[in-house]
């Protein structure tokens, strides 16, 4: 939708519709159903997030120099793991003070401020509309060819889907941590829970610094690297017995993996034609919400979830599917 329709347009009815639906619910849904309707509009809220997210990546674009998009998204994601560190917090000191239906009607008043003000962005590149009336399924399609005709790009969101299906397993088995690397003081759950807290503001901020424009082999060399920093977490364990010692090696991880997503998207970004960025972040967030759920079915039965050599055997899958779509992408150069 986002190559076919205004994309700021988009992005504007998005952020009113939930800045409404924020309000409505604050104001008039009785207390005995309450929780049962914040459940309900969450539902909403992902579905509305599937026409958002695709119109706000692709919209880059058109408000940001092509020189500058590293270094935007860097800002933005640096932000992103500051609202994620402290937005927890935050959120329940608000609702404490306020209640949840005054904490609703600021997210209402969020959600309005984000609209209007998207709406004074600047456009450098105007989007050029494409007239022709066309069904969902033939827009998919014509995203799909052109991924088809632009190898590069298609390799890279195939890595991506496969690294998806991987940092699943990851996510699953972090809970475990503490039983994984257990003996110790310290609760390894939580202890690794503030190293990708930190990993990931280290690797945003750090992805700024970067000069070039991201490369295919920059993103495969990235994952290899987050691998590295995974094997070795039960050697670690067993030499020095300290949860902290493995902290460095997950801050290490998240850290890679956040310069890593940076980059991905500005490499997205850049190498894709602006009549086809819609389509083409459309498939890549579809793929990861159909990846991610396969990957923790897949990793639930294949691992013991307390077994702390899990870590070694998912940054040894990360490397070697890095080697691989690195041989790929060049035979399909040659």
């Amino acid at each position: 939708m986002s190559d076919y329709k205004n994309r700021k347009n988009i992005i504007f009815i998005c952020d009113l519709f939930s800045g409404s639906v924020c309000f409505l619910l604050s104001i008039f849904i009785p207390d005995d159903v309450f929780l049962y309707a914040v459940i309900v509009i969450n539902i909403v809220f992902a579905i509305i997030s599937s026409f958002r997210s695709p119109a706000y990546k692709a919209i880059f674009r058109e408000i940001v120099n092509e020189n500058n998009l590293g270094k935007v998204n860097s800002i933005l994601e640096t932000v992103n793991e500051i609202v994620q560190i402290g937005g927890p917090t935050l959120a329940l000191m608000i609702a404490k003070f306020i209640g949840n239906r005054g904490a609703l009607i600021l997210d209402s008043i969020s959600f309005f401020i984000s609209g209007f003000l998207l709406q004074k962005l600047f456009i450098i590149s105007p989007q050029k509309l494409n007239t022709k009336k066309t069904t969902t399924i033939s827009q998919i399609f014509q995203g799909f060819h052109y991924l088809t005709l632009n190898r590069n790009i298609m390799v890279i969101v195939i890595f991506s889907s496969v690294i998806n299906f991987i940092i699943a397993g990851y996510n699953l088995i972090l809970p475990f941590s503490t039983y994984a690397f257990s003996g110790t003081k310290l609760k390894a759950y939580a202890v690794f829970l503030t190293a990708e807290s930190v990993g990931g503001l280290v690797g945003a901020s750090l992805s700024g610094l970067m000069k070039k424009d991201p490369s295919s082999n920059k993103l495969f060399i990235l994952m290899m690297l987050c691998g590295l920093s995974l094997i070795p977490c039960p050697q670690l364990f067993l030499l020095t017995h300290s949860v902290i010692v493995v902290s460095v090696c997950i801050a290490m991880f998240n850290m890679f993996l956040g310069i890593y997503n940076i980059q991905f998207m500005t490499f997205v970004q850049i190498n894709t034609k602006v009549e086809y960025i819609g389509r083409v972040f459309s498939i890549i967030f579809s793929i990861a919400i159909l990846f991610m759920p396969f990957g923790t079915f897949f990793f639930k039965f294949v691992f013991n979830l307390k077994n702390q050599f899990d870590y070694s055997f998912l940054g040894l899958s990360l490397i070697f599917i890095s080697l691989i779509s690195m041989t790929v992408n060049k035979f399909i150069k040659n």
